[in-house]
């Protein structure tokens, strides 16, 4: 009777246990020799690629996922565009101004279940993305095919062009040239493929659990939601012998403070998220390693208040920012912007082999520390051609920063002192949360802000469209009918001479009028264990762990 009773209790605790795991999003994991562990982002709560809009988190899709192109390693360590589940593409310049892309899927491309990737994940994924109903914040990824604005208008996506000719050849039409639709989609998170039958099966959870069905190099093998998402190399891969790690663990942190503990205690082999107090002790500076980003800290100024729609009173509050002072106060990695679009963007499709855009474009914003005193003299004649004289009159202005972003509180401070020192100015502060400092945005209820724009392609217009007149996301409400002009040709241009050269006469009318002020260039930073190599990266913030391997060869 004891035996029996002593035999039911632990066949109620096994039972316990799978049940434990089973909740946590776990499978039975075999040993493995070379696990690479990796913190990159906080929690991840979907990996569902059209709806994600945490930038950090796209390394961990980017592991998981592949589009029609990838970034692969260019050997120093810098991500370049190469063929994903494509294998070949065809690109034909129509007689309406449209352009056609065929592409060849490769045969040996296989979801993690064993299931063949085919064109009709493509045009699922795409059509999904579009479509109204699926509400991702991510739909204008797609704006230049054909058809795109009526599916947004009538829900019909049907009228995208996108189509499938046959399981592997993928075709989509463009309303007209874009140069960084390979990259700038092709290669993206948000229009990865999926299969119909796995998201329509279940619609609410599909991508939330452990069994999500992946095409990339690794599938997931153990998802403990409040921690880590291992994954686990994905044996169905066309290039899985080729992989380096048996399985990458994404170690989650709330914060760059507690990913660089993990980091520090030796439970992290690579972080990408590295504290201030690190990053500006001189003794540690060659313990980690910068990368520019496609990102621009700006100072916002509302166009459509009575105090900043005057030119003249931004001009003195542009005129009077140091922002070598402010760069070097954010932190050793940051660098004085000195245009709205960074460097490393490229001048133009030519691939790795452009030019970069700020250096061809040149320095529209001032960034010398001997002409400060000069530009705060010119400052003061603009503020009387708005009618004050130092500082009389002009009213109390509120500053709104993201508190969430990491240098916001820092800009802010700044930008304070050198209004009140250079321009008796007196601006208040208000640190937010993101979805508080977003929601006074969108509404139009500021004066000023301290924003990062960032990109989500290596293209100049990533940064200049949104100023046009009728954009979601002109935040300042700018409005100028030549800028509109500008950017409408640069769109449509089949000349990628005579696009870039739009770009950059429209950036500087942009900057001429300072109807915002560029302040510090962003980048990233990250540190990786002694004898790690073979982890890349991208503009955008990526971190590719596809690659990596040991210097000991295991």
């Amino acid at each position: 009777m004891k035996k029996t009773k002593r035999y039911i209790a632990l066949l109620l605790s096994a039972v316990m246990l799978v049940t434990v795991l089973a909740g946590c999003g776990s499978e039975t994991e075999e040993e493995e020799k070379f696990v690479l562990r990796a913190c990159v982002c906080d929690q991840i709560a979907s990996l569902d690629p059209a709806m994600n809009t945490d930038r950090a988190a796209q390394s961990v899709f980017y592991t998981l996922y592949e589009n029609l192109m990838r970034y692969v390693d260019d050997g120093t360590g810098s991500a370049v565009l190469a063929n994903g589940i494509a294998k070949e593409y065809t690109e034909e310049n129509n007689y309406d101004g449209t352009v056609t892309y065929r592409f060849s899927l490769r045969s040996s491309a296989h979801w993690s279940d064993g299931e063949k990737v085919t064109a009709d994940d493509f045009v699922y994924a795409w059509r999904r993305l579009a479509d109204p109903a699926t509400d991702s914040p991510n739909h204008e990824l797609l704006s230049m095919i054909q058809g795109y604005d009526t599916v947004r208008a009538t829900g019909d996506v049907s009228a995208l062009a996108v189509s499938a000719k046959n399981d592997t050849t993928f075709c989509v039409t463009l309303s007209y040239p874009c140069a960084y639709f390979l990259d700038g989609v092709c290669a993206s998170v948000a229009a990865m493929p999926l299969r119909r039958d796995v998201v329509e099966k279940d619609a609410e959870n599909w991508a939330t659990t452990f069994n999500v069905v992946t095409d990339g190099a690794y599938r997931v093998g153990t998802w403990t939601k409040e921690s880590y998402l291992q994954t686990k190399r994905n044996d169905k891969y066309y290039e899985s012998r080729l992989v380096g790690p048996d399985a990458v663990r994404f170690l989650f942190a709330d914060d760059a403070d507690a990913a660089y503990a993990l980091y520090e205690s030796g439970e992290a082999d690579y972080t990408s998220r590295i504290p201030q107090r690190v990053l500006s002790q001189d003794e540690l500076s060659e313990t980690w390693t910068a990368t520019p980003l496609f990102a621009t800290y700006c100072v916002l100024y509302n166009n459509l208040t009575d105090t900043f729609s005057d030119e003249h009173a931004r001009k003195a509050f542009d005129l009077v920012i140091d922002r070598s002072a402010i760069a070097a106060a954010a932190g050793p990695e940051y660098s004085p912007a000195c245009g709205l679009v960074p460097v490393g963007v490229r001048d133009s499709a030519d691939g790795a082999d452009a030019a970069d855009y700020r250096s061809v474009g040149g320095e529209l914003c001032a960034i010398d520390t001997e002409g400060y005193e000069i530009r705060c003299a010119e400052a003061l004649d603009e503020m009387k051609l708005a009618g004050h004289y130092n500082g009389a009159g002009f009213p109390v202005v509120e500053y709104l920063y993201n508190t969430e972003e990491d240098v916001g509180g820092i800009v802010a401070s700044c930008v304070q002192s050198m209004w009140k020192d250079a321009l008796g100015v007196t601006v208040r502060l208000t640190g937010l949360s993101e979805e508080e400092y977003r929601e006074r945005i969108t509404s139009g209820e500021y004066e000023l802000a301290g924003q990062y724009l960032t990109a989500q392609q290596n293209d100049a217009m990533s940064f200049l469209n949104c100023f046009a007149s009728g954009s979601e996301d002109n935040a300042i409400r700018y409005s100028n009918h030549t800028y509109d002009v500008l950017m409408g040709v640069a769109k449509k241009s089949e000349n990628t001479v005579a696009r870039i050269a739009f770009l950059h006469d429209a950036e500087a009318m942009l900057l001429e009028s300072a109807p915002l002020s560029p302040v510090i260039f962003g980048a990233s930073a990250h540190s990786q264990r002694e004898g790690l190599q073979g982890i890349y990266h991208d503009g955008l913030g990526n971190s590719y762990f596809v690659s990596a391997s040991q210097a000991n060869g295991t």
